[in-house]
């Protein structure tokens, strides 16, 4: 009878706990000015909200980190199920399903038909992001293949976890082989965060330099890097692996106004995660990209 009482005790007090955080997009904030810094081993990286959209046919918001996207596109699409969808102009990955419960699954992408990736909510409970309680959602990704001979087999492997947390957005990425990104410091709704070096967008961004997500991405061997110069001036493009490791340098040379696109070829790399940085006389900025083989 005892165990019984405790049983319900637990059920109803996890009942309370829950109840605190009943909007699952929370777990992943973008408002207007909302500014996020990561930490990895080649430097840092910023994200900021500069401004979104409704999409008219079944009012999804579509998000965008760069003004104007004038090649690319949002970054993110967010539905009223709770998804948020990656890349909506091209092969809008389903990234983040908010309202997932532990063990709960679903397909982020599909290659072809016998590859696909899918993710799973592995764990839910509270814990402490900069000193504030909350709740924080892991999601692991794995890389499905399914062998037709000589027996149906589906192969799984690992690709990375990352953790959601409630208010804050995604506070880490990591595979347990290199070192992981997490969250420095993050601007939500106005208020500031752990260390956060915040300044005017239009200074650390300037309107004459955009660096664009590559496509595809994931990818493999190769992929596009597109980016765009207002002003004429000298642009280095280099790619580096997790550890901060320079990989290759695409381009170190001046540049006349113009949208341009080189080609990375992965060829001879292992899977993993990358990063793409590039430099002008205003500003610094890189991005992440995924090979997979």
């Amino acid at each position: 009878m005892k165990s019984i009482y405790l049983t319900i005790l637990f059920v109803f007090l996890t009942s309370i706990i829950l109840a605190q955080y009943d909007d699952p997009y929370q777990f992943f904030p973008a408002n207007l000015g909302d500014h996020w810094e990561y930490t990895w081993a080649g430097g840092d990286l910023h994200y900021t909200v500069l401004r979104d959209s409704i999409d008219p046919k079944d009012s999804s918001r579509f998000i965008f980190f760069y003004d104007p996207p004038l090649y690319y596109g949002a970054d993110y699409r967010i539905d009223r199920n709770y998804n948020v969808f990656n890349v909506p102009q091209f092969d809008n990955r389903h990234v983040y399903k908010l309202n997932a419960q532990v063990g709960e699954r679903w397909v982020v992408i599909v290659e072809d038909s016998s590859k696909w990736e899918e993710s799973m909510v592995s764990g839910i409970y509270e814990g402490y992001v900069f000193g504030k309680r909350t709740l924080i959602k892991e999601i692991q990704h794995f890389k499905l293949k399914l062998w037709t001979k000589p027996d149906s087999l589906i192969d799984t492997t690992f690709l990375d976890v990352e953790k959601l947390a409630y208010g804050f957005g995604l506070i880490s990425n990591e595979n347990y082989v290199l070192q992981p990104l997490l969250l420095r410091g993050c601007r939500i709704n106005g208020v500031t965060y752990g260390i956060v070096d915040v300044k005017d967008e239009s200074t650390t961004v300037p309107s004459s330099f955009v660096l664009f997500q590559n496509y595809p991405n994931p990818f493999n061997p190769s992929t596009i890097i597109r980016y765009k110069v207002s002003a004429a001036g000298k642009i280095t493009l280099k790619v580096y692996d997790m550890l901060g490791r320079e990989i290759i340098t695409l381009v170190n040379e001046e540049k006349q106004p113009g949208i341009y696109e080189v080609k990375f070829d992965g060829t001879g790399l292992p899977t993993g995660i990358y990063f793409y940085q590039m430099i002008t006389n205003e500003a610094i900025q890189t991005k992440k990209m995924i090979l997979q083989k």
